[in-house]
């Protein structure tokens, strides 16, 4: 009986491992990088929410710049307006968010819905960007150290 029973959950544990590698295969596909659609449904949201216009502004220029590449005018550098970027969407969420969400644990995703201001305003000041300084700034700001690190490592692969 035992026997039979093995041999059935066999391919049943097969079935999702696969699906499991197949999930995270199509996780690590998604492109990082804030794409145009990204960076506009974080501006409708911060319009909506008030946020700073010349922020908007900044942000609106790297969609420009996003859609065509050969434009001269260039913005601030990439990494900075990654960073605005990755703090801006943890305040006022969206699409752009969600990649972040979208790269950790469910815990620390649950975690970043309900507490997304203020990691936002813990990391917003980190000068040198590493996943130690972004996790300590979690912490001190009172994220659970499990969550701190696994936050950091998210927003890390997508800042880089």
């Amino acid at each position: 009986m035992i026997a039979v029973a093995l041999g059935v959950a066999a391919p049943a544990a097969s079935a999702v491992e696969a699906h499991r590698e197949a999930k995270t295969a199509s996780q690590t596909a998604e492109p990082l990088r804030p794409t145009a659609d990204d960076v506009r449904d974080l501006v409708s949201r911060m319009r909506a929410d008030g946020a700073d216009k010349n922020q908007i502004r900044e942000f609106e220029q790297y969609v420009k710049q996003l859609e065509d590449p050969k434009a001269q005018e260039r913005i601030l550098g990439s990494g900075t307006v990654i960073r605005k970027l990755i703090v801006a969407g943890l305040w006022h969420g969206g699409v752009w968010a969600g990649k972040i969400v979208g790269k950790v644990s469910k815990k620390a995703g649950d975690f970043l819905a309900r507490n997304g201001a203020k990691i936002a305003n813990a990391i917003e000041d980190v000068e040198g960007w590493s996943e130690t300084a972004l996790a300590v700034a979690m912490v001190h700001a009172g994220a659970p150290a499990d969550l701190a690190a696994d936050l950091a490592k998210a927003i890390m692969l997508i800042a880089v």
